[in-house]
This record gives structure tokens, C-alpha cells and sequence, in this order.
């Protein structure tokens, strides 16, 4: 099978620093490692960047496996569902190493990107070239269809299934994938039905050779139970095609299996109609960091909304692992897996998504870090919802005020208010460290706010203002933040404690003074006067 590797576009070549960084890369072998290393560390390379690396490694360095295998892992490490690259990286594995390697490299395939049917079907394509036992090659098979067989498009690890075990002449295993492939819904169910009619046929056919029965033979109904010992039954039927003297047991069996299958077939067509249109819709089923239209996101939610009304938490873990392949960048979707879990009694299911989701594939998006504290200290683990928090801040931008303001109301919460300040008094002196002047105004509004509710304290609420105004003078929000605190909690003694402030505030000044301006001065004299006339 070609499984193709997926880039942003063909003959890439990413530009800019990012791209300059990279060739320097590769222009000296001398410490490569370290180069490598400084640069993921930084964050400075992305996806085409690293596509282009790895080019550029393989073309200068072929038989370098070390080299190979840095650059496979450092990439693998940050885009872990790329398929296409996992097979490459076996490929190189193959090459330079042996079985062992190859093995140990889709054993971390399968760890990294486990829903994914493409990854298995290149690891039991592999399998069935390396492994001279049989009986390992079906365990296999049988692995990867525990985590993908629910898949719409697992029908090519279903094909090299088929395609091993008739390579076997393992009749009786054949017989048994046929009526499986036919329990749910694929894109090949029909041509798996019309697969598993003609393998009944022959047999049938093959049976009446044999000896002669009676027209008068019912089919037996089965439920479930009857499925889970197919098994023996199928080798049933194979045994009793080479052994013509049983006869009418064979030809039973025969029916049972074809009353299986036939029940499977229509419960599964009947599934597909329901589910069709959902997978019409989804026009990139693999990931990229490329990002998806609305439609596809939105019947993305459709087809979750359904599957979690279908009552089949297997099938709903399945279809969240597999929506979140082509997902893995949206936040949304990670945060609804985790609430689905946990509403199902999955909070381990919900934890390791997390852990995904904030340690690989969103690891700088604040929002999720943001909810899995919040996750984390709903469900009473204080320890995981205070490490959410710890990670450094690249940017003071809006996202970070938004975590000190969470965190310290976590703090709150969890009654620890000496800690509440203290989260805002750190953010307060590293925002003032990188003059990042309007952080630290909207830093102490909200923290006069968490004052006032630990405190119940007019006049401490109000000093965290006021001491504000005196690290960043003439800051209109601030001097705005403080007359509509006199507004909600003032009375006339308020008011005779921050006139002097004020008025110094809107007070004229030279034009070469760094003070309110005109506009400010003016908006800022009508506000204050409203309030004084209103108490």
C-alpha cells in the first residue's frame, strides 16, 4: 500500500529566520546534536521548516543513522500523528539497522498516534515481511483491529488481513475475518458481504459434494454469545469439509455461521445509513497542521453529538480518538472528549487526553492549560491543577493576565489567600520587569477585585488602586478603575482620600510633560465629577 506523506506544499522550502536557522543547520556536521537541540528548545522551527530538514538530512547524510534518527525524533516528537513520516523513519530503520529497530520504531508509532489506521497497516505490512511466525503476525492484526476496527476507513488494514490469512490457507481464520469485517460498518462493507456470500457458497458447495441433506434444515438464531465462540464453530465447518462422515453437523454449522453473518451484514448497513452523511463530510481524515474549513469542523461535532446518543462507549472513545487525528490543533475538541469522559466514569481516559493535549499537541495554547486546571480542581486533584499554571509565559499579552487572574481565583477558591496575592504581586513585578505598562494596569484592577472579596475591605481594595497609580502614573485605566471603585463602594470619606490623587491626575501640565492628554484629561474630570455630584 502507498501511503502518501502528507506537506503543506510540494518542494517546500520555509522562508525567513526560521528557514535560515535551519540551513545553518545543516551546513556544518559540527555539533549538529547541540545545534538541534537550541533550536526545538526555542521553538523556532516549524512544520515546513522541519519537512525541509529532513529532507536535507536524508539527501546529505543517508547512511547517518544517528543524524536520521535525531532529526525523525525531534520532528515525531512535535508532530506525532504524521504517518507518512513514521513510515519513512522505519524505512530508514530497515535500511541501517535491524528488525529490532524497526520494531521499537512502530512500537512508538503505535504509542504516539494509536487510532490511526495507517500507522497499523504499515506496521503489519511490515510484520508480515519480518516475522517468520505466523501466530505473531495474527497477533498483531488482532491488536491494531482492537483500537481501529470501528474505523469507516479501517478496510485496508482489513484487506492486508485477508490478504495474510489467505496466504496461510488458514481456512477457518479466513471464515472468521469475513463474518468479523462485516460487525461494523466500512467503506468496503458491501464488497466484504458479496466477499463473505462467495466464501459461504464454496463451502456450501463444496459440503453438498460431499454427501446429500435435507432440504429441511433450519438456521438457529444467535445472539452475541454465539459470536464469541465462532471461532471454534467456523473450525467446525472446515473440519467437517474434510471429514465427509459427519455430514449433517457440518452443513448446521454451515447455516449458523451464515445466519451470523447475514444478522451482522444488516445491522451494519442499517448503522451505515445513519452515519453516512457524517462521513461524507469529512474531507481531510488525516492530520496537517493546515487548518480545516468550518463545515468539516462542524460535522465533526455532529457525528460526536450522535455517536454519544448511540449508548456505545467503546464506539464514542473510538470516533473521539479518530475525529481527534484531524483535530488534534482545536481546543474545542480536546476539551469535549475530557468532559465526555468524565461524565461517562472515563477520568483516566480524560486525564490522558489531557495530558496529549497540553504536553504535545497544544502545548502553547493558554486556553487549555486554563482548563485543565480547572478540570484538575474540579475533581479535587489540587497538585495537578496548580501545576497547570507553572508554565513560563512567553508573551504578557491578554492570555496571560487571563492565567493570573484564574489561578489566583483558583488560590481563592481552595481558601490559600496568601497565595491569591502572591500570584498577582509575581505577575505585578514581571510584567513591570518587561514594561509591559498596560499588563500592569489591568493587573491591579483585578487584583483590587480579589482584595476586596478576601477581604471585604473598602479601603485595602482601594490602596491595591492607589499603589498601582503610583508604579504607573497618569494611566487613565487605572485612574478610571479607581473612580468606578468610589462609584460601587465609596462614600465622602472615600472620596476626600483620592481627591488629592485626581485632581493632580487632570491638573494641566506642560506640553513637554509625559501626563494625561487633553482628551484623557477631560474624560477623566467628567467621570470623577459625576461621582462626587451622585454621593
Amino acid at each position: 500500500m502507498e501511503v502518501q506523506v502528507y506537506t503543506a506544499a510540494k518542494g517546500l522550502s520555509a522562508e525567513g529566520e526560521e528557514e535560515s536557522q535551519g540551513y545553518n543547520l545543516l551546513a556544518s556536521s559540527q555539533g549538529f546534536d547541540e545545534q538541534l537541540q537550541e533550536l526545538m528548545r526555542r521553538g523556532s522551527l516549524d512544520f515546513d521548516t522541519w519537512t525541509s530538514i529532513i529532507s536535507k538530512i536524508e539527501k546529505i547524510y543517508p547512511d547517518d543513522i544517528e543524524k536520521i534518527c535525531l532529526v525523525y525524533d525531534s520532528f515525531l516528537s512535535e508532530f506525532p500523528l504524521c504517518h507518512g513520516y513514521w513510515r519513512k523513519f522505519a524505512a530508514h530503520k530497515a535500511h541501517l539497522c535491524t528488525i529490532d529497530k524497526v520494531v521499537e520504531t512502530f512500537e512508538q508509532a503505535v504509542r504516539c498516534a494509536t487510532y490511526c489506521v495507517g500507522v497499523w497497516v504499515e506496521y503489519c505490512s511490515f510484520g508480515m515481511v519480518a516475522y517468520e511466525d505466523p501466530s505473531d503476525i495474527r497477533r498483531l492484526f488482532k491488536r491494531a483491529m482492537s483500537f481501529v476496527g470501528k474505523d469507516y476507513l479501517c478496510h485496508s488494514l482489513w484487506d492486508k488481513y485477508i490478504e495474510f490469512e489467505f496466504s496461510q490457507q488458514q481456512w477457518s481464520l479466513l471464515a472468521l475475518i469475513y463474518v468479523q469485517s462485516l460487525k461494523f460498518p466500512t467503506k468496503k462493507l458491501h464488497r466484504y458481504y458479496d466477499n463473505f456470500k462467495k466464501f459461504a457458497a464454496i463451502l456450501e458447495a463444496e459440503m453438498e459434494r460431499h454427501e446429500n441433506h435435507s432440504a429441511e434444515i433450519e438456521s438457529e438464531s444467535f445472539n452475541d454469545a454465539a459470536f464469541t465462540a465462532l471461532t471454534d464453530e467456523i473450525s467446525s465447518v472446515i473440519n467437517n469439509l474434510l471429514d465427509p462422515s459427519t455430514g449433517y453437523l457440518g452443513y448446521k454449522a454451515l447455516q449458523s455461521y451464515k445466519s451470523i453473518g447475514e444478522r451482522f451484514y444488516q445491522e451494519a448497513c442499517e448503522l451505515e445509513s445513519k452515519i453516512s452523511s457524517f462521513e461524507k463530510n469529512i474531507r481531510r481524515p488525516y492530520f496537517h497542521v493546515i487548518p480545516l474549513d468550518d463545515n468539516q469542523l462542524e460535522n465533526w461535532h455532529h457525528y460526536l453529538d450522535f455517536v454519544e446518543m448511540q449508548e456505545d462507549f467503546d464506539w464514542a472513545v473510538k470516533l473521539y480518538e479518530r475525529c481527534l487525528i484531524p483535530c488534534a490543533d482545536y481546543p474545542e475538541f480536546w476539551m469535549r472528549y475530557v468532559e465526555f469522559m468524565e461524565a461517562k466514569g472515563g477520568r483516566e481516559l480524560a486525564n490522558f487526553a489531557l495530558d496529549r493535549a497540553t504536553e504535545v499537541f497544544l502545548k502553547n495554547v493558554p486556553a487549555i492549560h486554563l482548563f485543565n486546571s480547572r478540570f484538575k480542581e474540579k475533581i479535587g486533584d489540587r497538585c495537578g491543577a496548580r501545576a497547570a499554571f507553572l508554565l513560563p509565559d512567553k508573551e504578557l499579552n491578554s492570555d496571560f493576565v487571563e492565567k493570573v487572574v484564574k489561578e489566583a481565583n483558583m488560590e481563592k477558591r481552595l481558601g490559600n489567600f496568601t497565595a491569591a496575592s502572591s500570584v498577582y504581586e509575581k505577575a505585578l513585578a514581571m510584567a513591570a520587569e518587561r514594561q509591559k505598562l498596560h499588563s500592569v494596569a489591568i493587573l491591579y484592577i483585578h487584583f483590587s477585585h480579589l482584595k476586596y472579596m478576601m477581604t471585604g475591605s473598602v479601603d485595602a481594595a482601594r490602596d491595591v488602586i492607589i499603589d498601582g497609580i503610583q508604579h504607573v502614573p497618569h494611566c487613565k485605566l487605572l485612574l478610571e478603575g479607581l473612580i468606578y471603585f468610589l462609584m460601587m463602594h465609596g462614600g465622602v470619606g472615600q472620596v476626600n482620600v483620592v481627591e488629592s490623587l485626581i485632581t493632580d491626575a487632570i491638573s494641566p501640565v506642560p506640553v513637554a510633560s509625559q501626563g494625561l492628554g487633553a482628551k484623557d484629561r477631560e474624560d477623566i474630570s467628567v467621570l470623577y465629577l459625576q461621582v462626587t455630584i451622585s454621593l
